[in-house]
């Protein structure tokens, strides 16, 4: 039986003003007040969890709030809601040490920590910090074999590891939750990540995708785990995706509008604005956000998710365009039937 995916809030922890195919087009500038009260906005309405990207830097003025450090504060003010790194950069961390902070926000948060692991993606800011930036090959290498040296570390006993990239000598890495914090995985496909993901992934990831992009890429992954022996099903599969719910179909024409105000208000900066087209033309904007999101009226949305669902999204990670806004945050919650879906101020 279909069931509708569990909603998952992504916080938005940078500003991409008026740039509505690249996150965050209504946010003027990064804040982490905006942030703070959004995470609790879904927590009330029901969302099964918060997720928190990692750059270090991105967006306008390449201001962005550090996932860790963002994630570590949201548990300290939320009560029930899920805490989800998402695509945390591996090479950002050392991997042993990122096992040890792992097993203590499990411990504190009473296991409401999840553990997304990524390779990083952008060469900028690896090489801007002074930090290594080998080949998309070891950096595949490196997060599979942090994978392995991290869960060794959440079982809690004395570790000792002599691998290519990490060693350990009877480390421990106590306390540790009751279990073992959920793995996700995710990134761009190639027959390295594919691998990784079916044989070490709780859960899948996709960046966002039109249905048909989608379909094929979830084919792609049911297949890498038929090949090692596993049964798709046991994957969870989250689509992380921008979302805009709106009255009327006339009102996709104001939101248009207003990012075009924001992009000639807003310069966002030397780190960014290189690579943030600023002459988007409507019809094109339109075409993908219509295509590659989930936009439109509520009975639009609804018809959106439940396709998606029914190609195997088992959690939607929702990018809110109208953020710092609460408008289509509070719809969704109505249209996937949160109980209760509370009203906010």
């Amino acid at each position: 039986m279909q069931q509708t995916p569990r909603l998952s809030f992504a916080a938005p922890v940078f500003a991409a003003a008026g740039m509505p195919t690249m996150r965050t087009p209504s946010m003027r500038e990064a804040s982490w007040s905006d942030v703070r009260a959004m995470v609790l906005d879904v927590e009330r309405l029901g969302y099964a969890s918060a997720w928190f990207s990692d750059h270090l830097f991105h967006g306008r003025d390449g201001a962005f709030h550090e996932s860790w450090t963002a994630l570590s504060m949201a548990a300290g003010f939320t009560d029930r809601i899920k805490l989800v790194n998402n695509h945390l950069g591996n090479g950002f961390r050392d991997a042993r040490v990122m096992a040890k902070m792992a097993t203590t926000l499990a411990d504190a948060t009473g296991d409401r920590f999840e553990l997304f692991l990524a390779t990083g993606y952008r060469e900028r800011e690896f090489t801007a910090y002074g930090l290594d930036w080998p080949s998309e090959e070891e950096r595949l290498a490196r997060l599979a074999e942090a994978i392995k040296v991290i869960r060794l570390l959440w079982s809690g006993e004395q570790v000792s590891f002599d691998g290519e990239f990490y060693s350990l000598d009877d480390a421990v890495a106590m306390p540790t939750g009751k279990t073992a914090p959920f793995l996700w995985l995710g990134g761009p496909l190639n027959e390295i990540s594919l691998e990784l993901i079916a044989r070490e992934a709780d859960g899948w990831n996709s960046f966002p995708l039109s249905l048909d992009a989608y379909r094929e890429a979830s084919a792609r992954v049911e297949a890498a785990c038929r090949a090692i022996g596993r049964d798709p099903a046991t994957l969870r599969r989250s689509l992380e995706t921008q979302v805009l719910v709106l009255d009327n179909d006339a009102e996709w024409g104001e939101w248009l509008r207003t990012w075009r105000t924001l992009r000639g208000e807003i310069s966002l900066g030397p780190t960014y604005d290189a690579v943030a087209p600023r002459d988007l033309d409507d019809d094109v904007v339109t075409e993908a956000c219509y295509r590659d999101f989930i936009v439109g009226t509520r009975d639009q949305v609804e018809a959106r998710i439940s396709a998606y669902s029914e190609l195997g999204v088992t959690d939607l990670v929702c990018w809110f365009m109208d953020a710092p806004g609460t408008s289509s945050m509070t719809k969704l919650a109505e249209i996937t039937a949160l109980n209760p879906p509370t009203e906010l101020k």
